[in-house]
């Protein structure tokens, strides 16, 4: 069934990243003054931003997976893995020469709320890149389950690699 209740909780979900990128957008230029004082703060605020965003993408996987039947059973997931890395590398390519060669980069100073939108689609990718590798190490687990474990893992490697680069 195309339409039901999981249908509207995804557009929930939808609405909750909507209203998020609002939010960004408001505070990022109400305490910006605050911000470039104070870099630990910042980087709270981005942690937040990650964590909340990630929680919203699992949401939306959990409301899929109990809409559709189908999701994670078909045998292209097997191959998920690879298919993810190659997309999440391409898009890096992608976005990092659209940054040099075009004007992106004097967009996203204007419209800020588009980089908030590259943020989400990447942790959409890493997101899914590990619910390809939890669904391949644990065949016997649950959907909601693997999506549950692959958020946490998800996060968990975001808040490394948060700690790690203010320390490099």
């Amino acid at each position: 069934m195309f339409f039901s209740k999981w249908t509207l909780f995804q557009g929930g979900t939808l609405f909750g990243m909507i209203s998020l990128i609002v939010i960004a957008e408001f505070f990022s230029l109400q305490i910006s003054s605050v911000l470039s004082s104070d870099s630990y703060i910042s980087f709270l605020l981005v942690l937040t931003f990650v964590l909340v965003c990630s929680s919203l993408i699992s949401l939306f996987l959990i409301f899929h997976s109990k809409k559709s039947e189908q999701f994670l059973s078909h045998p292209l997931w097997d191959k998920m893995t690879l298919l993810l890395a190659f997309l999440f590398i391409l898009s890096t390519l992608v976005f990092i020469l659209a940054v040099i060669f075009t004007p992106l980069s004097d967009v996203i100073v204007v419209n800020r709320w588009i980089l908030y939108l590259f943020m989400i689609y990447f942790l959409f990718l890493l997101n899914l890149f590990v619910l390809s590798i939890v669904h391949k190490v644990k065949k016997d687990l649950s959907k909601e389950k693997k999506i549950e474990l692959s958020f946490v893992w998800t996060v968990l490697g975001m808040i490394i690699l948060f700690f790690l680069i203010p320390s490099v």
